[in-house]
């Protein structure tokens, strides 16, 4: 219904769609990237954020046209000790 009214969505992709997930991390070329640090509250975290508009080897989702990708990383200083954690979201 909503791609028959003309309008747009935006999910996050989980691993619950487990061909899906597998088709974008095997797949995605950023065609366009960009960062940002943010520095607080004793951390360090830098956003990248990533898009893919070619869906060559991705399974067919209606109406999918861009894939976007946000790679984080933290670093958390705790008692002289930095701790680093990364994640990926599609």
């Amino acid at each position: 219904m909503i791609i028959e009214t003309g309008n747009n969505y935006i999910a996050a992709l989980k691993g619950n769609q487990t061909g899906l997930f597998k088709d974008v991390k095997a797949n995605f070329i950023p065609e366009f990237t960009d960062s940002q640090i943010n520095k607080g509250h004793g951390r360090i975290e830098k956003r990248t954020v990533s898009i893919c508009q070619t869906l060559d080897g991705i399974r067919f989702w209606s109406g999918l046209k861009t894939l976007i990708r946000v790679q984080s990383q933290r670093q958390i200083i705790r008692h002289n000790h930095i701790e680093v954690k990364s994640e990926t979201r599609y």
